[in-house]
């Protein structure tokens, strides 16, 4: 089981929903928290989770940024087909922070045969949203599924799906379809595989 685990590469993600849910759509955490504050808090969440993993074995890891958050369907404003700055600024604000984290935690245990890395799934979703016709995307500002919040939490299971999925980047108005997500992972995979063998 111990080789098993330590030769395994581990993918972790988090933070879009914090920011997207917890600090934007429900302002309590923003009365508690500047944005750069609860930024700091998330990171070090995930720094002490990365490590957490890391003790139980795992030796590669990789950690997934947040894609821009302001440019899903639920965190537009209300009718716009532009994305929404703020939003975005905080996930830049977010993936940098960890990157420099990602990068010294692999500086740091990487002597001990782990290897940590950043992967930047922000800008090569972004470059879906903003060159859509290239992918042979349709629509960019509405889900599949539809575009609110509560498309996503609640009543995605009373929503049919629509018959032209490949016509969208978003499946609900927070998630890739399928064909984004495809996309995406695989120029992550194509710009970090030297750095997960």
């Amino acid at each position: 089981m111990t080789r098993v685990i330590s030769e395994g590469i581990y993918f972790t993600v988090m933070g879009a929903n914090d920011l997207a849910n917890n600090y934007f759509a429900i302002p309590l955490r923003r009365h508690q928290y500047d944005l750069p504050s609860y930024v700091k808090f998330l990171v070090s969440s995930a720094v002490n989770f990365t490590m957490k993993l890391n003790d139980m074995g795992a030796k590669k890891i990789a950690f997934i940024g947040i894609p821009p958050i302001g440019c899903c369907p639920s965190q537009r404003e209300l009718g716009s087909r532009e994305c929404e700055p703020m939003r975005n600024q905080a996930a830049n604000l977010f993936n940098s922070e960890i990157e420099k984290e990602i990068h010294r935690l692999d500086a740091e245990q990487n002597v001990q045969g782990s290897k940590f890395i950043y992967l930047d799934i922000y800008y090569n979703l972004l470059d879906l949203i903003q060159r859509p016709g290239f992918y042979d995307f349709k629509e960019v500002t509405e889900g599949c599924c539809g575009s609110t919040v509560l498309n996503a939490a609640i009543f995605i299971k009373n929503h049919p799906a629509c018959p032209n999925a490949y016509d969208y980047i978003f499946w609900d108005s927070f998630h890739p379809t399928e064909k984004a997500y495809n996309i995406v992972v695989d120029k992550l995979f194509q710009q970090n595989m030297q750095y997960l063998m």
